[in-house]
C-alpha cells in the first residue's frame, strides 16, 4: 500500500532504513529530485495522540527552518487521513553508528562536528524553536563530511524566549534532571543538556548516565561527572562539558555561551 502510494508520487522504495515507535523511514529513489531520498512515514491511525499533538508542531517547524547543519526536507504530503510522508535528504549514517564503529570520535573531529551542531541549535533557539530530542541517533553524517540534525517530532515553537514546557519528551539518557522530575522546564536549556550528553559520548564512546534504572539515573546526574580511566580527556574539555551538564538549569550555559566557549573556538579557527 505505502510503496504503491510512493510509486504514484515518483518515488521507488529501496529499503526500510529506520523504524521507531511513531514512524518508519524508507530509502527511495526520486525521479523529481534526481537522487536518493529518505522518506519518513507516519501512520496517524497507529499513533493518534502523536499525530494530534506533535505532528502539527513538526510540520510547522520544518516549514520554517533552513540551515546547512539541519537535514533538508524536500516536501511532505498526506494521503487521506492515514499517512503523512516527509521526504528528506539522505545521510550516510548517524552519529551513534559512527561511535559504535570507531569506539569514540577523535578530539579535532569532535570539535568540528560539535561546532556544527551548536551552530544549528543556536539558529533554532534564535527562532524560538526547541528540538527537545537531541541525541546521537538524531545527528546524521553526510557524505560531504558535515553533520546535520534531524527529527523534529518533539520540536516546538515557543511564544516567548523562556516559555516553559510541561511535556516529557525525548530519550531518558539525554534528558535533563528537570525534565526527568516532570517539572515545568525551559526547553532551550534542555537542548543544551542533551548536547552535553552528546559531547561526552563523542569524546569517551560512552553515555555519561546509564538509563536502565531511572532512580539511579537521577542520582547519577546529581553526582560529579566520572570519566573512564582509559580515555584521556583534557581539563579544558571537562570544564566545557560541565557547563552543559550543569544540574541547575538557571546557571546552565545558554546555547550562545556554548557557541562562544574557548574550547570550540580552536575548531573554528582551524576550519575556516
Amino acid at each position: 500500500m505505502v510503496d504503491n502510494v510512493l510509486r504514484s508520487m515518483g518515488y521507488k522504495c529501496i529499503a526500510t532504513i529506520g523504524e521507531g515507535t511513531y514512524a518508519k523511514v524508507k530509502l527511495a529513489t526520486s525521479k523529481k529530485h534526481q537522487r536518493n531520498v529518505a522518506i519518513k512515514i507516519l501512520d496517524r491511525e497507529k499513533n493518534p495522540d502523536v499525530s494530534e499533538k506533535f505532528l502539527p508542531r513538526e510540520l510547522a517547524v520544518i516549514r520554517r527552518i533552513h540551515h546547512e547543519n539541519i537535514i533538508q526536507v524536500h516536501e511532505y504530503f498526506e494521503v487521506g487521513r492515514k499517512y503523512v510522508f516527509i521526504v528528506m535528504e539522505v545521510a550516510e549514517k548517524d552519529l551513534l553508528q559512527k561511535i559504535q564503529e570507531d569506539k569514540r570520535i577523535p578530539k579535532e573531529q569532535t570539535k568540528t562536528w560539535f561546532s556544527q551542531m551548536v551552530s544549528a541549535v543556536n539558529y533554532l533557539h534564535q527562532l524560538n524553536i526547541a528540538h527537545r530530542d537531541l541525541k546521537c541517533e538524531n545527528i546524521l553524517l553526510m557524505t560531504d563530511g558535515r553533520v546535520k540534525i534531524c527529527d523534529f517530532g518533539f520540536g516546538r515553537f515557543m511564544k516567548e524566549s523562556f516559555e516553559p514546557s510541561h511535556t516529557f519528551c525525548g530519550t531518558a539518557a539525554y534528558c535533563s534532571p528537570e525534565v526527568l522530575r516532570s517539572t515545568p522546564y525551559d526547553p532551550k536549556k534542555y537542548d543544551v543538556w542533551s548536547l552535553g550528553v552528546i559531547l561526552y559520548t563523542m569524546i569517551t564512546g560512552l553515555l555519561p548516565f546509564n538509563d536502565t534504572n531511572m532512580t539511579q539515573l537521577r542520582r547519577l546526574q546529581e553526582m560529579p561527572l566520572v570519566y573512564p580511566d582509559n580515555v584521556d580527556v583534557e581539563e579544558s574539555c571537562r570544564a566545557f562539558i560541565a557547563t552543559l551538564l550543569q544540574v541547575n538549569p538557571s546557571i546552565r550555559a545558554t546555547i550562545q555561551q556554548v557557541a562562544e566557549h574557548p574550547w570550540l573556538q580552536v575548531a573554528d579557527s582551524q576550519h575556516g
